[in-house]
């Protein structure tokens, strides 16, 4: 598979920034966000010629999005937005077809359908902060859409917005309405920034990033073992899954350790802060407006082994209810960043996290993102919506990012980890019954 850029160039906002808006300072989160970009890659079978029309509708849409189209002044702690531009990328593909991209499962094999790569961020202060790629797959005049913008302005409910409102603007049948999503960026003024010293991050390529799909029968299958063990409650998708995932990743580590004692784990979930705090954030407020939700566990071991009386025994059962009540929680304190002590809510969970692990006293940390809300498979420029979603390389180990499947019954996770580790994650057995359900009913 090859993929050739067949020109790059600047689209810079159709009307310009007011100069009231020409400097937007961070945030207090996002100042704690490392240099890194965050991708989503959306499959479009469409044999249709709209390179100029993408274009100006992204024209049309910046002026809305106008810290897109600036450059992150490093030092200062601002965004500039001058409308310097957001970068758009013409490419071609050749010797690959859809059907083939569908079915890849490894996220680095997908790099070239990215403009940037994660790490490429505020390596010069002309850098573009929203970066886009049109793909043309030559065997078959399908399209590949990749968008990628700095998280240090962008989380992914962000980058959600910003796909669905572009993809409003370009669809025809919406040309004669107002685009309905009007995104907003108060969190500078919630939440100021202190003008922390940037957090860096490096190109780790012993990490691996693999899709695994839990299709409509591997929930069902779930949900239904569960259901025998206690009263049935409607138990969503995303807990289901990060359940899965954690037994199988606290798996690996003892495997990593010749199956002996059991290290501790700090278990991290993010949480979306819109629609949950007292004053309420819009749901199209743009920036970093996350909250960590934080679970440790000692003396792990799974259900089949014996225990002595400091043993913990976790199976998925367990999992979905230890990590669910530690979200409901989290989520019931998201209305505390408006009251005084905000700074204490919002990242002291993480700075005790960071801590925890520097000290020895938490030997390890698995994090859990759940994207599957964000709308990416709801993306309609105009020929239908798209029929797969990748999502771009990102540097966490031990990770796990969750994203809706195409047909909105199913969860396809994105899973980091160590290149050794993969395939031991790989040999757990829940792991493997529920992708065998998910692969059959293909």
């Amino acid at each position: 598979m090859k993929v050739k850029v067949v020109r790059r160039k600047l689209i810079k906002p159709c009307t310009s920034t007011p100069p009231n808006l020409n400097k937007y300072k961070l945030s207090y989160m996002d100042e704690r966000i490392p240099p890194i970009n965050v991708g989503v890659i959306l499959f479009y079978p469409t044999k249709q010629k709209i390179r100029h029309q993408l274009e100006e509708s992204l024209a049309k849409i910046l002026p809305e999005f106008y810290l897109l189209a600036g450059r992150h002044i490093t030092n200062d702690h601002v965004v500039d937005c001058s409308d310097q531009g957001a970068e758009f990328v013409k490419a071609e593909a050749v010797d690959v077809d859809l059907t083939d991209l569908l079915k890849i499962k490894e996220a680095e094999l997908l790099n070239d359908f990215l403009p940037t790569k994660f790490y490429q961020v505020d390596k010069s202060p002309t850098d573009p902060l929203l970066s886009i790629q049109i793909t043309e797959l030559m065997s078959c005049g399908a399209l590949v859409i990749s968008v990628s913008v700095c998280h240090k302005i962008f989380d992914a409910s962000s980058l959600g917005t910003f796909v669905m409102a572009w993809s409003n603007s370009t669809n025809d049948n919406n040309n004669n309405h107002p685009i309905a999503i009007c995104p907003s960026f108060e969190s500078p003024l919630l939440f100021p920034g202190t003008n922390l010293s940037p957090v860096r991050t490096s190109y780790d390529p012993s990490i691996v990033f693999k899709r695994f799909s839990f299709g409509k029968d591997a929930i069902a299958s779930l949900r239904k073992k569960l259901s025998r063990l206690g009263p049935p409650t409607r138990i969503s998708r995303v807990r289901l899954v990060c359940a899965v995932m954690a037994k199988a990743l606290f798996g690996v580590d003892r495997a990593k350790h010749d199956g002996g004692e059991s290290r501790s784990c700090l278990v991290s979930q993010a949480v979306n802060m819109r629609g949950r705090t007292i004053q309420p954030l819009q749901n199209h407020s743009c920036g970093n407006l996350v909250v960590f939700s934080l679970t440790p566990f000692f003396n792990i071991i799974p259900p089949a082994e014996t225990t002595n009386g400091d043993d913990v025994v976790i199976g998925i059962e367990q999992l979905v209810g230890i990590l669910g009540d530690s979200l409901e929680r989290t989520i019931a304190d998201c209305a505390k960043p408006f009251s005084p002590g905000w700074h204490t809510v919002m990242m002291g969970p993480v700075a005790d996290m960071f801590a925890k692990l520097r000290s020895g006293e938490i030997n390890y940390s698995i994090t859990f993102s759940d994207w599957s809300k964000f709308g990416f498979y709801e993306a309609d420029f105009g020929w239908g919506k798209p029929v797969g979603a990748g999502i771009g390389i990102m540097p966490r180990e031990n990770s796990v990012i969750l994203m809706d499947n195409k047909e909105g019954d199913g969860i396809e996770a994105w899973v980091k980890l160590n290149r050794d580790d993969m395939p031991l994650f790989e040999q757990d057995d829940d792991i493997n019954s529920r992708l065998r359900l998910t692969d059959s009913s293909c």
